[in-house]
């Protein structure tokens, strides 16, 4: 079983990588800039309000952030990729981490063919559009 931990410093050039497989198994519009990633990855390790977690193989990222309707705290997933069978033990991290911070709700996101992740209790509620 892949152990998953809270992300460092040193962990943010594997979490690209991570982020450019993610990038190709959703089939993403633009390409990877992978300065700006790996700044914004050391930032959500760095940020109170952010966290990331790996595994040999998989990682997951977020933040608290409000919404535009309501001040209180959603966990915002921005990236959740794994290729090493960890994926559903990382969102349990993430969801945990979540709870623990006060978040009302976990919003995630999966490619337009992704997991349907209703028998985990979420519902759909908004679809994104890119052109």
């Amino acid at each position: 079983m892949a152990v998953i931990r809270k992300a460092d410093a040193g962990d943010v050039l594997q979490v690209v990588d991570l982020i450019e497989d993610l990038r190709a198994a959703v089939n993403g519009p633009i390409p990877v800039d992978r300065a700006w990633t790996a700044r914004t990855v050391a930032g959500l390790i760095a940020d109170p309000d952010g966290a990331v977690w790996v595994s040999a193989g998989g990682f997951i990222a977020g933040a608290l952030r409000p919404t535009i309707i309501n001040p209180a705290p959603i966990a915002c997933e921005m990236g959740w990729f794994a290729r090493d069978g960890s994926g559903l033990r990382l969102l349990r991290v993430f969801e945990a981490w979540a709870r623990e911070r006060g978040a009302v709700l976990v919003q995630l996101s999966t490619g337009a063919e992704g997991l349907d992740l209703s028998r985990l209790g979420y519902r759909l509620t908004e679809r994104a559009w890119v052109k």
